[in-house]
Formats: structure tokens, sequence, C-alpha cells
């Protein structure tokens, strides 16, 4: 096949409804309410704002397939402690006598998938999950593991429950057991995957039992919230773990800090600033971390009683949506303008999409194709190899009605020129289809 550009010509006859996208500038507010009462998943493309009450949950399980995280909500007072004395056999028997110096966990902060649960993993056992014992033939986990919660209450004291961890099924069904220590109030219960279809976690309330407590994943990037983290007291000392204030990603979310660019700067060469975070290695490479953004954008001053915000700094999310359009992916630039405190719980920042001009490449086993550039303005060109002699080409819109198409386009030149200047601005995408595969190519119509 032939690799040189514009041999052949695909003319397109495009007929669709406008479609509006700023590329400017857009100031922002998010509010959590007074004392931080609510958290707020924050959609960085549309600026939609969910709220959903910081304390409405008390454990979460992951919804992500081949994972077993399990959360506390370290907001609600809750404590975690692994019991010393038996495993989960023991549960009505549990001998509370000592506790307080049982070993505590947290939540991690960084990695999504280090619950307060998953921190004591038995490195001499593959198969040991922490709360419990992955079967590789039958692929459950079985829960071998007990646990201590202690619920501070600033009007009603410490409350003590027993958590015993059952089963993680197949299906990502999680059984649980959980009650009182005098024996009493013991209950069995699942949180069953089919009821949060969409989600990353799901949720439970100890009073309430399940809640829906996030939007669906693609309606989301960012979450503001509160959560616990090492802190060095006002007085000095070793650091403790204090509920602060922050930023966490989505899971699956990339995320890059920037420090030494301005916002302008990577405005005006955004191809450069795109191609080094996706590069291994470099300083600004996008990031998995949890909390990327997270708190240390603000600080405060006791002596002026001020926030100081770091609003040099400029974090870019990597925003993926995968339910309408396979991998469509943007960047948006973010920086840190104001924060209130926690009397109103409002944080101010600026928004802005990064429209580098980038390829969209995807390949399967004999078909490859790329798109160029990624955003464009007037035109595509699209390579395909393929081991087919014919493909089928159609360019959809983002609720996946086809605008056009073309059928049977020979593949003995290889590279097509595709226009698009009657396109309104927004997202799209070109499937190629050969007889035997097919390939989603995403793209954005400046």
């Amino acid at each position: 096949m032939k690799n040189n550009l514009l041999q052949s010509v695909l003319f397109l006859v495009l007929l669709v409804p406008s479609i509006s996208k700023s590329q400017t500038i857009i100031a922002d507010t998010v509010t959590m309410n007074q004392g931080y009462s609510n958290s707020v998943y924050f959609n960085i493309r549309t600026g939609k704002k969910t709220l959903s009450p910081t304390n409405a949950w008390d454990m979460s399980h992951t919804t992500v397939s081949r994972d077993n995280c399990l959360r506390i909500n370290h907001m609600n007072g809750i404590e975690l402690y692994a019991y010393p004395n038996g495993d989960n056999s023991a549960y009505t028997s549990m001998d509370t006598s000592g506790w307080t110096k049982w070993k505590k966990y947290y939540n991690s902060i960084s990695v999504h998938d280090l619950g307060a649960f998953n921190q004591s993993v038995n490195k001499k056992n593959m198969w040991d999950f922490s709360w419990g014992v992955y079967d590789p033939t039958t692929k459950i986990i079985t829960g071998d593991s007990l646990y201590l919660l202690v619920i501070n209450n600033p009007s009603k004291g410490k409350t003590f429950l027993k958590f015993m961890p059952i089963a993680q099924l197949i299906s990502g069904d999680f059984i649980f057991k959980f009650g009182s220590l005098d024996g009493t109030n013991n209950r069995t219960d699942t949180l069953m995957q089919s009821d949060f279809t969409g989600k990353s976690y799901k949720y439970y309330n100890f009073l309430k039992g399940k809640i829906q407590v996030e939007p669906l994943r693609d309606n989301y990037d960012i979450l503001f919230t509160r959560y616990l983290a090492l802190s060095v007291p006002p007085g000095g000392g070793s650091p403790v773990f204090y509920p602060t204030m922050g930023v966490e990603s989505k899971r699956g979310t990339r995320i890059s800090k920037i420090t030494d660019y301005t916002w302008t700067e990577i405005g005006q060469n955004p191809a450069k600033v795109l191609d080094a975070i996706k590069t291994p290695g470099n300083q600004i490479q996008l990031s998995n971390d949890l909390t990327k953004i997270g708190s240390d954008w603000k600080t405060y001053n006791n002596a002026s009683m001020l926030w100081k915000i770091e609003n040099t700094w400029i974090y870019i999310v990597e925003s993926v949506r995968n339910q309408v359009i396979p991998n469509d992916t943007a960047y948006w630039m973010i920086s840190f303008t104001g924060f209130s405190g926690s009397g109103k719980g409002d944080t101010y920042f600026n928004r802005q999409e990064l429209k580098g001009r980038v390829s969209a490449s995807s390949k399967t086993n004999k078909l490859r194709a790329t798109l160029f550039p990624n955003p464009a303005e007037k035109e595509l060109l699209l390579w395909i190899s393929s081991e087919s002699q014919c493909a089928n080409i159609k360019l959809l819109g983002t609720d996946g009605r086809v605008i056009s198409s073309l059928n049977a386009i020979s593949l003995s030149d290889s590279s097509l020129r595709i226009p698009i200047e009657q396109l309104a601005s927004g997202s799209y995408r070109i499937l190629v289809q050969t007889p035997t595969e097919q390939i989603n190519l995403p793209f954005f119509k400046q």
C-alpha cells in the first residue's frame, strides 16, 4: 500500500445541527456549603456540578472488575482497627479489650484501589488481598479478616461495630456482615454490582443500607471533597492525619501538575505541552494519583487570617468519556484563584480547554488507522493500513448517529482527505469498518 497523503479524496455531505463549545477562559465556582457539608462532583467540560452530602455514606466497594478496593468514610468520624486475635471465625466471640492499641488503618490518598481495608496484604501469599483471599479457580475472594469500627459522633460519643467481609463474587457483588459488640443488631447484606452500573463505587450507609452517591462516570471528572491527610500540627512535630478539603480525581482520570509554564505559554503552544505530559518519565507526566490536585494549592496564614492561593500552579485534566464515544478524550487546564474556607466552602478557579493539534490513532489485530490533526478546522487526513482490500467509513455525531458515510472505499491508496469545514464545533468520530474489524477515532472540530 502507498503511504503518501492526499492520494484519494473523500467528499462528505455534512448536515449537522449547530453545536457550540467555548474556547475562552471560564471563571467558575464550586460551593460545598458551610463546613464542607457537601461534596461536589464536577464535569470539567460542561461545568455541571452534582452535590452529595459528604457524610451520606460509611463504606464503599469498587465496581471495577479484577479489583477489591474497600474504603471507609473517615469524614463520618469512622476509625478502622484490624482485630489481632483471630480471623472472621471469631466474629461472635470478638474481644475488644485493649482495642486502642490495635493497628489502625486509613484510606490511601494517592492510590484509588488502596482503601483502609486493603492495607494489610500478606506479601507471602500472592492471592491475599488484605481483607480476603482470592481463589483463581472460582474467581471469588473469601473474607478472612475481622475489624472494629469506631464511630465518633460529637453529640453521641463513640459507637462500636464489628465488621466482617464475607465474599466478593465473580459478578462483583460484595457480601458482608456487621453488628453491635453485644451481639445485637447483626446484619448480613450485599452490595449488588447491578445497582451501581456506570459508577466507580458501590456505597453503603450502616443505618440506611445501599445509597446512591456519585453520578455516572461519564458525567464528572474531579471531586471537591474532604479526606484525611497527613499534616504537620500548627505547633510543629510529627505529621498526623487531619481532615482537609481537597480535590480528588475520578478513578481512571489522569492529571498533570505544571509549575514551570504560565497559562498563556501553555495556551500558545498546547501541542508541546500535550506531548510532554504524555511522555513517560517526564516531570509533568500525567498521573493517576488520587489527589494529584489535592489541597496544597491553598495555605492559611495565621498572621493575616487569609488564604494564600498558588494561582500560578496549573493542572491539566485528561477527561475521558467511554459511554457515547469510545475513548473520547479532551484536555482542560484548571488554575485556582480563591478560597473562602469552611464558612461557605467556596472554591474559585479558571478552566479552559487545551486544544493541541495531535493525532488520534488506534489499531486492532489487522487494522490500523490514524487521524490528523486533532482538533481540526477545515479537513482531516485519514491514513488506513489493513489486510482487507476495502473499508466503510462513517462520520458520526456524539449521539452515535451517522452524519455521512461512504462504503467500499478501496484501500489500494491508504490516505484520505476528509473535509469538515461545514461541521459545527464539537466532538465527532470517524468509524472505519472492514469486513472483519472496526476502529473508532474521536476528533474535535474547532
